[in-house]
């Protein structure tokens, strides 16, 4: 049963932090460790639901990309980055940032980012693109090199790369929209690597039954869905100061529970 209620946890965690600013992976890691997890490639697993939500929601998205090659520098600027560094370096990194302390840490700074960014948003606004196509490679490209830092746990991928939108000018909701777009080839890969990683070497999925395993990720679509579509509203400022907050609230209390 622990092992159950575990899993569905892990599904729901996964759902809302993919999707909001406040990083799963970093919720994944304090989770897994709470209930003695150790096989890190659950987490990978765990992306597959949103993987199908992001293809989902911007489905349409998708098929103009691939009408547009003139769109594809875009992506690939924003996505090479931190493919290159995560199949190079993947293993390294997780070796090194892979715990808490990493986590409490990370959600401390860029929860203080986040919030900073959102609420200072109109006092510094410039000229705003109200679409990610209007984006020039190279802006795309220093967007791909913040995502980088998405490696490590706690920075959380769609806020890095959110606040890289928003830091080349790129509206908050359109912001948002890219960091999704641009980073599903990175999640869809991870997840695939990882189911097959999980299915040759893994007894935690195995032991599961098939219908809590289904159940598990239909929840967690359902949920991706949700906060993707929240997260890239009017409402993405309001989103980026709440999970500021909270990320700060978390992070201090790591920082406690640890001591």
């Amino acid at each position: 049963m622990t092992m159950i209620f575990a899993y569905y946890l892990l599904n729901i965690i996964q759902a809302i932090a993919e999707f909001l600013p406040i990083s799963s992976s970093g919720h994944l890691v304090i989770t897994t460790w709470m209930y003695d997890i150790s096989e890190q490639g659950l987490e990978a697993f765990l992306h597959l639901p949103t993987t199908i939500a992001i293809l989902i929601v911007f489905f349409t998205t998708f098929l103009s990309i691939l009408k547009s090659p003139k769109l594809w520098p875009l992506l690939i600027a924003a996505a090479v980055p931190a493919g290159v560094i995560g199949l190079l370096f993947g293993d390294a990194i997780d070796a090194i940032f892979y715990s808490p302390l990493v986590v409490a840490i990370n959600q401390i700074f860029w929860g203080g980012i986040l919030w900073h960014t959102a609420v200072n948003y109109h006092k510094h606004q410039g000229t705003t693109k109200n679409d990610w196509k209007e984006l020039h490679w190279v802006q795309a490209l220093k967007i791909g090199l913040w995502q980088v830092l998405a490696l490590i746990p706690g920075t959380s991928r769609s806020g890095i790369t959110t606040l890289g939108g928003i830091w080349n000018n790129l509206s908050p909701a359109q912001s948002a929209a890219f960091s999704f777009i641009s980073g599903f080839p990175l999640i869809a890969a991870a997840s695939l690597l990882g189911l097959v990683k999980l299915l040759r070497d893994s007894s935690t999925v195995t032991m599961l039954p098939p219908f809590v395993l289904v159940s598990g990720m239909l929840l967690s679509l359902g949920l991706g869905i949700l906060f993707m579509k929240l997260f890239t509203s009017k409402h993405t400022l309001t989103v980026m100061k709440l999970s500021g907050f909270y990320r700060i609230i978390l992070g201090t209390f790591i920082l406690i529970w640890l001591t």
